[in-house]
């Protein structure tokens, strides 16, 4: 059946059944953890009345593809009550604990009413570590979807800040720079950094590259109507701010007219300068194809060559809706990309989004996504979750046939979590230990099957031991029992070939579900077991939040390594400033806090400066 006939189909079907569906969905929210597979909470139907495989498409793009599609989300129209803890503001700027990233003083004060909400969310967050000489783990960037570039082109989304000290401070840099006043970002940051100094060929001549290049990727809008993925070039420099900088600290928590005040740095200091950004997925016209999009893109550097893999789906619009996920390299230290290779070719009632790359010592490429399998039966409900793989043995020119890792059930979206679609996305998450070969990619998987969603997960991690043949049974990381939230895994290795694995979870409201803290916990025997989780988070908080994104807390986190030892995390959560008791008259919290980012060195996982070991 043709992709186009299902959807209005589908598009009638749902119209005389979303009223009944939309009030079934709020009473199992509310009552309990499980919603049916196909129940919406939006009364409203399909948002942009654009269907794709049977399913609206909004409920399958990327924050950053959301936000290129519908714009910001205003007002609190969360679901239920939330909380925070009584005393933030007390945690942040010390090493080991948790370090604001962005500068949270920025948002706009409570009270405002409408414009309270505006410019609110930094969530979304990568990170990318210089670990040469020199650096060895102090020259930090973290990127993160940031709200204010829908009112300021100069802002975002694509937002980043900078650390030159290990994390202990950091910078904020407002956004990637545009070319001019029509081109945007669209934010899904992904950043990485080229340990090494290199020669490139660009154009036929020789280009040096000193050490420590970042690349930020990013969706990317060169003109209205229009979506490209770009990625930006930068290294840190001795070079005046190229815009508004401010130092990310808590100074308006009790000094209020210090609220969209900058604190910029004293005095001139080495800092990340972005070049331009370089198109390296040519733009598709949504005016031409409706509801085309270069969505949830991944990028990826070498570290042996430089080449660059930048992975994502490409939603091609009417009249096919077609939905293969692609690769393109730079070979150049992106200054030109190659045309697509099709890693998955469009398949009628499957849809891969996700992608990550990693290459192995061999040279192998390894991709690995989330498939979402639909029934070919109206109203095509889904039936399956996988993690997937393909591999390549010529630099990504060709793919293998996709391959399973684990089949997957789905989660519920966590209370406060503001997409309003009845699962949140499973992102996995690979890396490659370079010693020995093995890969290993993270997940997670939800306590119940197709057609029930359960708000309740594990988080797990898959290994290979032949270069990516072949992967054996999921292994099991957190030591709960999982009946909360459980979301946003990462994954690395250190030098040391210890397996750290980093998570979102709620584990500690186990009635409510709503207050959530970060975890991490490390295996010493290359991945076969785990240790005890450690809380990571100073301060556990809930998503109901003043936001003007959706979702509000993004469609993943990530980690790295300080010198290829220490164990580091970034998130965000809602614990700046305090949000305030229980309003009897409105029989609701009054939602102060924003989303921000957050970044810590993991302790409690025995290495680093931090001896306590958990085996």
């Amino acid at each position: 059946m043709k992709a186009e006939l299902r959807c209005k189909q589908l598009w009638s079907a749902r119209r005389t059944a979303a009223a009944a569906a939309a009030m079934m969905a709020a009473m199992l929210f509310a009552s309990g953890r499980t919603v049916g597979a196909q129940e919406k909470d939006d009364d409203e139907g399909c948002e942009g009345n654009i269907t794709v495989k049977g399913q609206c498409q909004a409920d399958l793009l990327s924050a950053g593809g959301f936000a290129a599609q519908f714009g910001p989300k205003d007002g609190p129209d969360d679901e239920g009550p939330g909380n925070n803890n009584p005393t933030p503001g007390t945690h942040d700027n010390g090493r080991g604990g948790n370090t604001f990233v962005n500068d949270p003083c920025l948002d706009p004060p409570p009270g405002l009413g409408p414009a309270s909400n505006r410019r609110t969310v930094q969530s979304e967050t990568e990170l990318a570590v210089l670990n040469t000489t020199g650096s060895m783990g102090k020259k930090i960037v973290v990127g993160f979807n940031d709200s204010y570039g829908f009112y300021d082109n100069r802002q975002g989304l694509s937002g980043y800040s900078y650390s030159t000290n290990g994390g202990n401070t950091w910078v904020d840099g407002g956004g990637l720079p545009p070319v001019g006043a029509s081109d945007r970002y669209f934010g899904d940051p992904v950043l990485v950094v080229d340990n090494s100094a290199r020669t490139f060929t660009v154009a036929g001549h020789p280009a040096p590259q000193a050490a420590g290049e970042f690349y930020y990727a990013s969706i990317y809008s060169p003109g209205p109507g229009l979506f490209a993925l770009s990625v930006n070039r930068g290294s840190f420099q001795v070079a005046p701010a190229a815009g508004i900088e401010s130092i990310a600290n808590t100074r308006c928590l009790n000094h209020p007219e210090q609220y969209l005040v900058p604190n910029p740095p004293k005095a001139i200091q080495e800092r990340i300068v972005w070049e331009p950004p370089v198109v390296a997925v040519a733009p598709v016209n949504m005016a031409v194809n409706a509801g085309a999009l270069i969505d949830k893109e991944w990028l990826y550097v070498d570290q042996r060559t430089g080449t660059l893999y930048l992975t994502y789906t490409r939603f091609a619009g009417a009249p096919t809706f077609e939905t293969p996920i692609e690769m393109v390299r730079s070979h150049d230290g992106g200054h030109t990309w190659t045309a697509p290779s099709v890693i998955v070719a469009n398949e009628d009632f499957d849809f891969n989004q996700s992608t990550q790359a990693y290459t192995t010592p061999t040279g192998r490429v390894i991709v690995t996504w989330h498939r979402r399998r639909f029934s070919d039966v109206m109203p095509f409900p889904e039936t399956e979750g996988a993690v997937e793989y393909a591999y390549s043995n010529n630099d990504g020119a060709t793919f293998t046939t996709e391959r399973l890792i684990a089949l997957t059930n789905p989660q519920g979206e966590p209370p406060g979590y503001n997409r309003g679609r009845t699962q949140i996305l499973n992102a996995p998450y690979i890396t490659v230990d370079p010693a020995n070969g093995y890969i290993y990619i993270t997940y997670f998987s939800g306590k119940t099957p197709f057609p029930v969603i359960s708000r309740a997960a594990d988080i797990f991690v898959s290994r290979s031991t032949d270069n990516g043949t072949t992967f054996g049974p999921p292994v099991k990381v957190n030591d709960d029992d999982g009946v909360t939230s459980h979301v946003f895994p990462s994954v690395q290795v250190s030098k040391q070939g210890w397996v750290y694995l980093g998570w979102l979870d709620r584990r500690d409201d186990p009635v409510n579900n709503l207050l959530t803290n970060a975890w991490a916990n490390v295996s010493k025997d290359n991945g076969l077991t785990f240790g005890h989780d450690k809380v990571q988070t100073d301060v556990a908080t809930s998503w109901f939040v003043r936001r003007d994104a959706a979702p509000n807390f993004g469609d993943y986190n990530s980690s790295e390594l300080l010198g290829f030892n220490d164990f580091v995390m970034t998130w965000a959560d809602g614990r700046f400033p305090a949000q305030s008791a229980l309003d009897p008259t409105l029989v609701s919290f009054q939602r102060q806090a924003t989303p921000d980012t957050i970044f810590t060195i993991a302790n409690g996982l025995g290495v680093g400066t931090d001896k306590n070991v958990n085996h």
